[in-house]
């Protein structure tokens, strides 16, 4: 590193390193827990590319509750179905490939939606300009030195250096994570050299935005994915093994189509992101270095079927946001490690899930027709651990199946519930839940609750009942919640502040749950 001239040193509780989906989901996070951080991105600018182009069910639920889902459901289509254009001609219609998620799940977002990751970027930023942060662009973390009780950076900006004194440290600053790097973690796992793929963000195409376009040739696909709200679309080609690859390019991309679909059938007009993209599956074995933590794609890379990317990085945020609140605010500095025993198993489970699907996409990819690469292609979303909604945090591990049939069980996401009806109102129960703060359900309970007065922190208690009386809030008149989380009378059931069922319990066991909350606030 050149010696650059000190320009001012800052202290803050978090640094956020990357302001990707990844960074700002977690500052956004930080911000409305009133915890100091400081968002800092290498690159000059906002992201304009597309990269990533799928935001699953959970992902919603997480920007819902930050408060910044409206714009993405403004901007993002679901189930966008496919055009196969055949050499000889004909066109071949399939269905969408993104799977609408089970009933069992009772979500509010059922579909995934089509989008460029730009624009779920852009939602994060405002939402984090309302709650008073900012990115720093043009911030390249260059050092990184810890103790116990504190992070030293070094940041290189167009000013000079910048030092930043935090108490923690998150990079999430990408597959190439220079905080990776700083903290000496090894990126384990497998490159992939026989599958490597042309992407870019092209514009021209007069094709109907309605559908996907596939070219199915002998010498691999093509595929145009239509990213909306913009006149963009995201090319897709592979790169057939044993041959070199040339450099993305306009002129390289017009070939390709010309030799695909016919000469002059599609024609582009500007090819803006370009990269050629090599399928790496690999991972950190910890997430965890001291004071300094990794999120996203600075943890886990892994190949782009079944659209997790985006989706992995942003739900690795929303688990440790509220952990570093809590331990920053005198929770146990244990607490952080739990980031890593649930996280880990996710990034194992999805790895190993995305790469089966990718070797099965590969092998159709250089078929001469739909025949099997279509089905290859509604095999990359199977609902379950695609969406998101069926990762749990029990000590097995995340699983990938439907609630069990006795009610979602401690450690699984807790599903919504509608109709719940209140003095003035029915709301719905992620109503009830959205925020920063811990839910306290109290089920057919007349007796009082006394975590509802315990000294801060403490959770926000709902009476729920069969119907409204002097003692319940809330009457599930239309047994939605019975249903769906088979409570006993009496029974109390703890929500962590990322939606994840912490303890379900009797009333006349309260003291487990006064006991389960010391240990994690």
């Amino acid at each position: 590193m050149t010696d650059l001239p000190s320009t001012q040193t800052l202290t803050t509780d978090v640094l956020v390193i990357g302001a990707g989906p990844t960074g700002l989901t977690l500052a956004c996070d930080l911000a409305r827990r009133g915890v100091t951080h400081l968002i800092v991105e290498r690159e000059p600018g906002p992201n304009r590319a597309s990269k990533a182009k799928t935001i699953q069910s959970r992902s919603l639920e997480v920007l819902d509750d930050l408060g910044t889902v409206e714009h993405v459901l403004r901007r993002g289509v679901a189930g966008l179905p496919v055009h196969f254009h055949e050499p000889s001609g004909r066109v071949v219609d399939r269905p969408p490939i993104s799977v609408r998620a089970k009933e069992s799940f009772s979500t509010p977002y059922p579909d995934a939606l089509w989008i460029g990751q730009f624009d779920v970027e852009h939602a994060l930023r405002r939402r984090l300009e309302e709650l008073g942060g900012q990115v720093q662009f043009a911030a390249e973390a260059v050092g990184l030195a810890q103790d116990d009780t504190r992070v030293t950076a070094t940041l290189r900006t167009p000013e000079g250096r910048q030092t930043v004194r935090a108490r923690y440290a998150v990079g999430a600053d990408g597959g190439r994570s220079g905080t990776r790097g700083l903290i000496g973690l090894p990126l384990i796992g497998e490159t992939y050299e026989r599958q490597r793929w042309y992407l870019g963000d092209i514009t021209g195409p007069d094709l109907d935005r309605d559908h996907i376009h596939i070219w199915p040739s002998a010498e691999g696909m093509l595929g145009l994915t239509p990213l909306p709200g913009s006149d963009l679309w995201q090319f897709q080609s592979p790169v057939l093994p044993g041959t070199e690859p040339g450099v993305p390019s306009r002129e390289l991309y017009q070939r390709l189509l010309d030799e695909r679909a016919g000469a002059g059938t599609v024609v582009l007009k500007s090819a803006t992101w370009l990269s050629l993209y090599r399928v790496n599956v690999r991972m950190v074995p910890d997430y965890r270095k001291g004071r300094v933590l990794l999120a996203g794609d600075a943890a886990h890379v892994h190949s782009p079927a079944g659209g997790q990317g985006m989706n992995t990085g942003i739900q690795d945020a929303y688990n440790l946001g509220w952990k570093l609140a809590a331990v920053l605010n005198g929770a146990r500095p244990g607490l952080l490690d739990t980031y890593t025993a649930e996280r880990v198993p996710v990034a194992r489970t999805v790895l190993a899930a995305s790469t089966d699907k990718m070797h099965r996409f590969t092998e159709q990819a250089d078929r001469g027709s739909e025949d099997g690469l279509g089905s290859a292609l509604a095999g990359i979303a199977d609902g379950s651990m695609t969406t998101g909604l069926g990762i749990h945090y029990r000590t097995g591990g995340p699983g990938d199946g439907e609630p069990a049939t006795s009610g979602p069980l401690p450690g699984d996401r807790a599903p919504n519930a509608r109709g719940l009806e209140g003095a003035e109102s029915t709301v719905d129960l992620f109503d009830l839940l959205r925020g920063p703060h811990w839910s306290l359900l109290a089920y057919d309970s007349p007796d009082p609750v006394v975590l509802g007065r315990a000294d801060p922190p403490h959770p926000r208690v709902h009476r729920i009942g069969r119907a409204r009386d002097g003692v319940t809030q809330l009457a599930d008149n239309e047994g939605e919640f019975r249903r769906i989380y088979r409570p006993h009378p009496g029974e109390l059931i703890l929500i962590r502040p990322d939606g994840h069922i912490a303890a379900r319990t009797p009333a006349d066991r309260e003291t487990e749950i006064t006991d389960h909350l010391r240990r994690l606030t």
